[in-house]
């Protein structure tokens, strides 16, 4: 299937917006994801590009997905993880290998000169799990925990 993926647009706003509310329609978080957290997301990525990028996924024109890069240092790796901190395409362009795809792109061209891709998935979302691990991640014997300060 012929994807591109690009940079986000502040164009792109609108749109995004709506696919990250589908992925947490989908895939609900603990946490609320309101439209005033995703604006702050796309104002501090645009705004500081060395914290991470959003990447638009294209198909003839139309925006079938999108990605949110972020960048991390790790001691532990010896250089920039960047972490998926989500990925989403749209239910009909799913089973296409877009995913796989974009996962893969990332890890050739080493983007944001990483030298490790980190993501999180949700337990019940097997799928996405099944996904990532036929591309070769592995689970960690690290158990992540997370301070609220909200």
């Amino acid at each position: 299937m012929d994807v591109q993926y690009r940079q986000f647009k502040t164009t792109d706003c609108k749109i995004v917006a709506e696919l990250i509310q589908n992925l947490y329609r989908e895939d609900p978080s603990e946490k609320l994801v309101s439209l005033h957290k995703i604006q702050n997301t796309f104002d501090s990525l645009i705004q500081h590009p060395d914290r991470g990028a959003i990447m638009v996924f294209e198909h003839r024109g139309e925006v079938i997905g999108y990605s949110i890069l972020i960048n991390i240092w790790s001691n532990e790796f010896g250089g920039n993880i960047v972490v998926i901190d989500e990925l989403y395409i749209k239910k009909e362009f799913r089973s296409r290998g877009i995913g796989s795809h974009f996962i893969k792109h990332l890890a050739e061209n080493r983007f944001g000169g990483s030298v490790a891709l980190q993501l999180e998935v949700t337990p019940r979302n097997t799928r996405a799990r099944r996904l990532y691990e036929s591309i070769g991640f592995k689970f960690k014997k690290n158990t992540t925990l997370t301070l609220d300060l909200g």
